[in-house]
């Protein structure tokens, strides 16, 4: 399930904005004029986003969110309207309650369109001091602009590395209920994964620490009691062992016992953004999986493959083929594929209703297959249906486990990898 802006649980921040500048400066005139979100904002846009986000186009003119970082140059654009006209995109500074139940909005710059084919393009560059969300309507004669606003585009351009290292980080007595490896083996072959299938990017190094020993935290993670996400603490993500102190920019990959959630095998956040500590910082791995028995173990290739796939997501990934439970996070039901013409989707399985329940929890995960094999659906008639034979099985951002090999990620998917994690601060 994927979390998404629904104003006020949509902001995981209070993130206030410095200076936002536009190479294409506007009047006096127009620069004071705000036309402010009037429709609660309930949609969001993230960059480098290739799903179709319908929603987003159908709502921009009044109000949509966009998620931005620091020193990322932007290009905003949706096709070229002519007969309405080019309308001005206005920028505005959102302020969250601490309660998170509503926001105030600041206006911070207008962006005048340039047509560049046969589609409107907006571009601007902002300095930030993390990630932070941002509302956007368009203006045209002083009016929320009527033209049509299809197939909208955020597209980021860092300025950070494409280089990146992981910092493994060990909770609990997980180390010694390991089934079959150790955490040396585990560490080595997720090195060895990365390196080999995050091919569009650097992985520098890996580290391995240890929750209880923590230099500020570890007595409240000891070495020898099971660690459960969701059940130890209320923080299913651990979001308090992202930013180790001496490796504070690395990805933290947070190793637990399992976590409670039935099927579900890691966690992280859709385009968390976030490789400084604090929410979203964190991919949380289990080394064992909840089903209604009791607890299975996860494998050594197991934990690796959860690992990559969350990852996946942290760097703006989304599932090749939508749960019914991510359509319903989102709230749009356009997204049931991540958008990218060289992975294929598998409509079978949007109608099975395998995935129609997600987690209680607002995070993206993959899920526990199990024992299940084939599935029924109801369309014409009662049909069978083995997951194995969707065409994107073999892809890491497949949303199931199953027994098909992984081929890795698509060429499309590894360039957007790489896009997000340059604009993400490391």
């Amino acid at each position: 399930m994927l979390r998404l802006f629904a104003v006020p649980a949509l902001f995981v921040a209070a993130c206030l904005l410095q200076a936002c500048s536009s190479e294409d400066p506007v009047s006096a005139e127009d620069r004071d004029f705000a036309l402010y979100p009037d429709n609660g904002l309930a949609f969001q846009l993230f960059p480098n986003d290739m799903a179709r986000n319908d929603s987003v186009a159908s709502n921009l003119s009044h109000g949509a969110v966009l998620v931005v970082h620091p020193q990322a140059s932007y290009e905003l654009s949706f096709d070229a309207d002519t007969i309405a006209g080019a309308p001005t995109l206005q920028l505005f500074r959102l302020i969250i309650s601490e309660d998170g139940t509503s926001y105030r909005a600041k206006k911070v710059r207008s962006v005048s369109a340039n047509l560049v084919g046969e589609r409107f393009v907006y571009s601007f560059t902002c300095e930030e001091n993390k990630m932070a969300l941002w509302g956007a309507t368009l203006e045209y004669r002083r009016s929320y602009y009527k033209g049509k606003t299809r197939n909208v585009r955020l597209v980021g351009n860092g300025a950070f590395s494409d280089h990146m290292s992981l910092n493994l980080v060990v909770v609990g007595n997980v180390a010694s209920k390991l089934d079959g490896f150790t955490i040396d083996e585990l560490s080595k072959s997720l090195l060895s994964q990365y390196r080999k299938y995050y091919s569009s990017v650097v992985i520098d190094t890996l580290y391995v620490r240890y929750a209880n020993e923590h230099p500020k935290l570890g007595n409240k993670y000891p070495a020898n009691e099971p660690w459960v996400a969701g059940r130890s603490s209320k923080d299913v993500l651990v979001s308090e062992l992202g930013g180790w102190p001496d490796v504070p920019d690395a990805l933290d990959l947070v190793l637990v016992h399992y976590i409670d959630e039935v099927g579900v095998l890691g966690y992280s956040n859709l385009f968390s953004g976030n490789m400084k500590g604090g929410e979203g910082s964190t991919v949380v791995l289990g080394a064992y999986v909840k089903d209604y028995q009791g607890q299975i173990p996860v494998s050594l290739q197991g934990v690796v493959e959860t690992a990559l796939h969350e990852t996946g997501h942290f760097f703006g990934l989304r599932h090749s083929t939508a749960s019914s439970a991510d359509l319903q996070a989102f709230g749009d039901f356009s997204n049931y594929e991540d958008g990218f013409e060289d992975t294929p989707y598998c409509p079978n399985l949007l109608k099975s209703g395998l995935l129609k329940a997600g987690p209680r929890y607002g995070t993206d995960f993959k899920i526990y297959r199990g024992g299940l094999h084939r599935i029924k659906y109801a369309g014409a008639g009662i049909v069978e249906y083995d997951p194995e034979q969707c065409p994107d099985a073999s892809n890491y951002m497949f949303p199931l486990d199953t027994d098909v090999e992984y081929e890795g990620f698509s060429p499309q998917q590894l360039a957007t990898l790489r896009a997000n994690l340059m604009i993400y601060p490391h």
